[in-house]
């Protein structure tokens, strides 16, 4: 296991967002990355438990997802749209879209519930098609268009 980093101040290559219903099906994906990747480079809640145990936690996430992190993976599904820390998440990313910094977000589909602020033109990858090493793959090649 690496050092510690704080997480209220460093940079993530990736982040991503999702409900929580999904994370065994997201958890090996980002294990995957973060194997590609390196420790400490991908923000993935559970990895951090200790330092999310804080007052004010919307600040912080709003600050990782807006401006710490390179590429923001949406993990999209019909829960999102229902989700209170999912919405707080989402409020970011949607600054982001609003100050045309698309390249930095990765739309990932776990099923064809409607999500609010994300329209048929929008592109994503349907991860119902693909295993979690082939997705991992997806999102390190769009990081290394980022550099």
């Amino acid at each position: 296991m690496s050092d510690p980093i704080d997480i209220t101040k460093h940079f993530f290559d990736v982040a991503v967002t999702f409900a929580g219903e999904y994370r065994s099906t997201v958890e090996p994906v980002v294990r995957e990355v973060e194997k590609r990747l390196g420790t400490n480079h991908v923000f993935y809640d559970n990895t951090y438990l200790s330092q999310l145990a804080r007052p004010s936690l919307n600040i912080l996430l709003q600050d990782i997802y807006r401006n710490r992190s390179k590429l923001v993976v949406v993990f999209l599904g019909e829960r999102y749209q229902e989700k209170k820390w999912c919405g707080l998440e989402f409020k970011a990313i949607q600054e982001m879209i609003m100050d045309k910094e698309i390249a930095k977000i990765m739309y990932i589909r776990l099923d064809a519930g409607k999500v609010e602020g994300v329209f048929h033109t929008d592109g994503y990858i349907d991860g119902t098609q693909f295993s979690p090493p082939r997705l991992a793959s997806f999102i390190c090649e769009r990081f290394s268009l980022l550099k």
